[in-house]
């Protein structure tokens, strides 16, 4: 495979793992702060036990149970997609995509100790977290470039828009231009 093509290949697989784990994370977030809305302490104390009364291979369909629901919706989306209802695929596709990786990532913290204790399921847990590393590793130095970027241009703007104000002395130009302003106003009228 040609250099440039692979390594543009590798960071768009990194960046898209990426967001995957940005998403993780802040899913994990707001299914603890949307559990917490839940008004029945009682019903929530159940749930807490039963999982905690499953054993490993019985918390692990639990934990792919969204995949299962989640996933033919993102068919339906796509193919609402095709169909030429972009919009509305669209929509879906994504709404889907922060509800699948909420409740997976949600259920997955209320599992995690069963699921870890699974030995194939840890490795592969391990193999996970350390190629999302891996994925940080490789774009941290995009990511300093572009905040750099960013900064430089930010100073910019705001050297501009100091130049603006009439008190620095370029101000002239903007009190020239509202001046123009108000008088092509004052000849609409």
């Amino acid at each position: 495979m040609h250099r440039g093509l692979k390594h543009a290949l590798l960071t768009f697989a990194a960046i898209a793992f990426l967001i995957e784990a940005w998403l993780w994370d802040k899913s994990i977030a707001l299914g603890r702060w949307a559990a917490g809305l839940l008004p029945w302490e009682a019903f929530k104390a159940v749930v807490a036990r039963l999982v905690e009364r499953l054993p490993p291979y019985g918390a692990l369909p639990l934990f792919l149970l969204p995949v299962g629901v989640v996933e033919p919706l993102k068919v339906v989306a796509v193919r609402e997609i095709a169909h030429g209802h972009f919009l509305a695929g669209l929509l879906a596709f994504v709404v889907l995509k922060f509800v699948g990786v909420g409740l997976v990532a949600f259920v997955f913290d209320l599992t995690r100790a069963k699921l870890l204790s699974i030995g194939w399921f840890a490795r592969f847990y391990a193999w996970v977290v350390k190629w999302r590393d891996i994925a940080h590793a490789f774009i941290e130095p995009y990511k300093v470039a572009v905040r750099a970027r960013v900064a430089e241009l930010r100073a910019r703007a705001d050297a501009w828009l100091r130049s603006l104000e009439p008190s620095s002395g370029g101000g002239r130009l903007m009190v020239a231009l509202l001046r123009v302003r108000a008088r092509i106003r004052r000849t609409r009228a």
